[in-house]
C-alpha cells in the first residue's frame, strides 16, 4: 500500500473529518425531523426529503476523503482494516475503533438504502433506526482523537452539534408525529382551526326536498 507523510494529508484528513461531522449532524437533524413529515408549500415535503438524500451522499463522499487520507498518511500507522474492524488499529485503539463503529453503521444504511427493493420494510427501518447511534459515536471518536479539541473554536463547533440535534428532537417530540403521517408537524390551535370548516360543512342542515310524486300529486290536487 502507497504511504504518504506530507502535512497536506494531516490537514486534509483533519478538515474532511471535521466538514463530514458537520454534514451527518445536519443529515440527523433532518433524519429526526422528517418523522413529522416537516414541509409545506414554501419547501415541499418531498424536497425535504431529496435534501436528506443529496446531503447524505455529500457526506459520505466526505467521510470517504477523511478515511483515505488517514490511511494514506504514514505519520500514524492506521490500515483499512482498523477502518472496518474495531481494535485493530495499534494507535489510539479505542478511539479509532470508535470511528471504526460509526462507519460500519453507515455502511450498513448505504448497503440497505442501495438493496431496499430487496429487503423487507421492517428490516430496512430497524437498521436505520440503529445508525441513529452512529452520529455519537462519530461525535465521541472526534472528540477524544481530534487534535483540534484543545482549541476553543472546535468546543463550540461540538457543542453547536448537539444542540442542533437536541433541537430536532424537542421539535420532533412538540410535533408530535401521527402515525399516518397526516396532521404532523401542525401546532393544536392550527389543526383545531383547520378542522372547523369541515365540521360545520357537514354538521350545516340541508334543504327539506319532497319526492317527484308527491310534487305531481299536489299539482294534480290544485287544478
Amino acid at each position: 500500500m502507497i504511504a504518504v507523510s506530507t502535512p497536506v494529508l494531516w490537514y486534509l484528513s483533519r478538515a474532511s473529518g471535521i466538514v463530514s461531522l458537520l454534514l451527518f449532524t445536519c443529515v440527523m437533524a433532518l433524519g429526526i425531523m422528517t418523522a413529522t413529515r416537516v414541509g409545506g408549500r414554501p419547501l415541499p415535503r418531498f424536497a425535504v426529503a431529496e435534501f436528506h438524500r443529496r446531503l447524505a451522499l455529500l457526506a459520505v463522499v466526505f467521510l470517504g476523503i477523511h478515511v483515505g487520507t488517514t490511511v494514506l498518511d504514514s505519520y500514524v500507522n492506521i490500515g483499512v482494516l482498523a477502518i472496518l474492524i474495531p481494535g485493530a488499529s495499534a494507535y489510539k485503539t479505542l478511539y479509532v475503533a470508535l470511528g471504526a463503529v460509526a462507519i460500519d453503521l453507515l455502511l450498513a444504511v448505504v448497503i440497505t438504502s442501495l438493496a431496499r427493493q430487496r429487503i423487507s420494510v421492517t428490516a430496512w427501518r430497524l437498521v436505520h433506526w440503529v445508525a441513529y447511534l452512529s452520529w455519537p459515536i462519530a461525535l465521541l471518536h472526534a472528540f477524544l482523537i481530534g487534535s483540534d479539541v484543545s482549541f476553543g473554536w472546535m468546543d463550540l463547533l461540538l457543542i453547536g452539534c448537539v444542540s442542533v440535534v437536541l433541537a430536532s428532537v424537542a421539535w420532533r417530540i412538540w410535533a408530535r408525529p401521527h402515525p399516518s403521517g397526516a396532521l404532523t408537524a401542525v401546532p393544536r390551535s392550527s389543526r383545531s382551526q383547520g378542522s372547523l370548516p369541515s365540521s360545520k360543512q357537514q354538521s350545516a342542515p340541508r334543504a327539506p326536498t319532497s319526492p317527484p310524486g308527491r310534487t305531481v300529486a299536489s299539482t294534480r290536487r290544485g287544478r
